[in-house]
């Protein structure tokens, strides 16, 4: 059975992917003349969807901002994508510990 807070974690894991695979595109090609930069949508639609109290089916988008990549600009996104990334890990750590700990009767 997936929760909400568990699709939710899901969402959120496979948008990160998405964007790292973005930001690893973006760097390769800093020097491609044309290249726009690709970005992915996420905690924008995230915080919609919170506030129409339907976060749980919230999903990433990716999209080509227009823009060409800056090396500084994708570093710092790739950290901040780090961060969440972690963050996303322990939430999901967490909600399995909480399971395993209800069925089994002891926490790990």
């Amino acid at each position: 059975m997936t929760t909400p807070p568990l699709r939710l974690l899901q969402n959120a894991m496979q948008a990160y992917t998405w964007r790292l695979k973005g930001l690893a595109s973006n760097v390769a090609n800093l020097d491609t003349p044309g290249y726009n930069r690709l970005s992915v949508e996420f905690e924008g639609q995230l915080q919609r969807a919170r506030r129409a109290g339907d976060a749980d089916q919230v999903g990433a988008r990716l999209v080509e901002d227009g823009r060409a990549p800056l090396l500084e600009d994708e570093l710092m996104e790739i950290a901040d994508t780090q961060m969440r990334t972690q963050l996303a890990t322990r939430a999901l750590h967490e909600h399995f510990s909480l399971i395993r700990s209800g069925i089994t009767g002891r926490s790990s």
